[in-house]
């Protein structure tokens, strides 16, 4: 009887969403797939929706009107895309109306002085979100579950928990602004067929929901910092194909069309200034410190088996990406990066955390669990890199329940 009560739930869901099963899937707290495995029971079961649909005949109306106009809109930019060669500028000028990039760093990073005992210029790298997976609990021994409510849950509790320490928890908490960094793999994508099957939904579906989330967090960013600096690096698991794609990575990377469309979003906003690189590093300074923003999928450097996992690929790689960038004279100080879903902090290295946490993946090649993290910290411009603080995505996995300030075993 629960399960025919899920089943119509669902159905009347559909019905009063318009057939949106997206959206459906959105007002009932479940994922997508969810959502269809229970409209497919009550198909079965020949149940039918108790519910009459909002306006049908005009519903109807309006939908095939905007269906007709994002068809007849993306097929003049499909011509003229095929036309001119599918490049990143031209994604820009055509499809966004942006004017060439010139990735450029606001000049308050650079000349802004901080007021005396401040402790600088705060950053917030965000990544590996992959916004739209669905992690099962009981594949992983209930130690992570995730899905659309908890990323939105984690992100807003990511932000929130950013701007208590940096405003709470600071002696003299004045700042001429903050860098949230875009590290990638910001949705989960389908370059895998066990994505494509159980994630919450399509690409598009994914990017359009996070777009708005991330309106929401830069929007309250500015609104503390007053300033905020965007620079991004897509990441592996927006892409449009399963295959790597060297050639026109970035204009067919999901990552970067979500960028550009927040670019665009804030292109007004003189608060909010972004830096949306067609390749595959964001190279910018803050006071004195020279940043790298990259992904981390392309290092350059393979391996990671054994004891020492991740540590080999990312030194041998960070020093690679360091002797490269020195042949065109851009020295490094510190190379920021995301894919890994392991919080470490190395000489001249900054690691990301997830917000997703500990997958079927993880599980399944036995990798240490880490709490869903991402990673804040403050450069000084005469002390440089200081306090390094990772920001814990979920407050619950913190002990609640009142305890001595320090204890000991007898």
């Amino acid at each position: 009887m629960v399960t025919e009560n899920k089943n119509l739930e669902a159905l009347n869901a559909v019905v009063i969403a318009k057939g949106n099963k997206s959206e459906a899937a959105k007002t009932l707290g479940i994922p997508r797939t969810t959502l269809i495995s229970r409209l497919d029971a009550a198909e079965r079961e020949g149940i039918k929706p108790s519910v009459n649909p909002p306006d049908t005949q005009a519903a109807l109306i309006e939908q095939k009107i905007l269906y007709d106009l994002q068809i007849s809109e993306l097929k003049k930019h499909i011509q003229e895309l095929a036309k001119e060669n599918i490049t990143a500028e031209n994604v820009r000028k055509i499809v966004f109306k942006l004017d060439k990039h010139t990735p450029k760093p606001p000049k308050w990073l650079v000349k802004s002085s901080p007021a005396k005992g401040a402790p600088g210029v705060p950053t917030l790298l965000l990544s590996d979100f992959h916004w739209g997976e669905v992690v099962d609990s009981e594949a992983v021994n209930g130690l992570n579950v995730y899905d659309y409510k908890i990323a939105q849950k984690r992100l807003k509790s990511t932000v929130e928990t950013t701007i208590d320490l940096c405003t709470n928890h600071m002696v003299n908490p004045k700042y001429p602004g903050i860098v949230v960094a875009l590290g990638g793999d910001m949705i989960s994508g389908h370059i895998h067929e066990e994505l494509t099957e159980t994630n919450a939904g399509t690409n598009i579906e994914c990017v359009l929901d996070l777009f708005d989330h991330l309106i929401w967090a830069i929007d309250s960013l500015a609104d503390v910092f007053g300033k905020v600096f965007v620079p991004c690096a897509y990441g592996n698991h927006g892409r449009m194909f399963k295959q790597y794609r060297h050639k026109q990575a970035a204009a067919t990377s999901f990552d970067w069309m979500l960028y550009v469309m927040l670019e665009k979003h804030y292109k007004k906003d003189d608060r909010v200034t972004f830096m949306v690189p067609t390749g595959y590093d964001a190279y910018y300074k803050v006071y004195n410190i020279n940043y790298l923003l990259t992904h981390g999928d392309r290092l350059g450097a393979k391996g990671g088996a054994g004891i020492i996992g991740m540590l080999g690929p990312v030194a041998r790689g960070v020093q690679k990406i360091k002797t490269e960038y020195a042949t065109h004279k851009k020295p490094i100080d510190y190379v920021l990066m995301g894919h890994w879903h392991q919080y470490i902090t190395l000489n001249g290295i900054i690691v990301n955390g997830s917000l997703k946490g500990y997958d079927e993946y993880a599980a399944s090649a036995r990798f240490s669990y880490e709490v869903p993290k991402q990673a804040l910290w403050f450069t000084h411009p005469k002390y440089g890199v200081t306090y390094q603080i990772p920001v814990l995505s979920e407050t619950s996995s913190i002990a609640k329940n009142k305890t001595d300030w320090v204890q000991w075993a007898n």
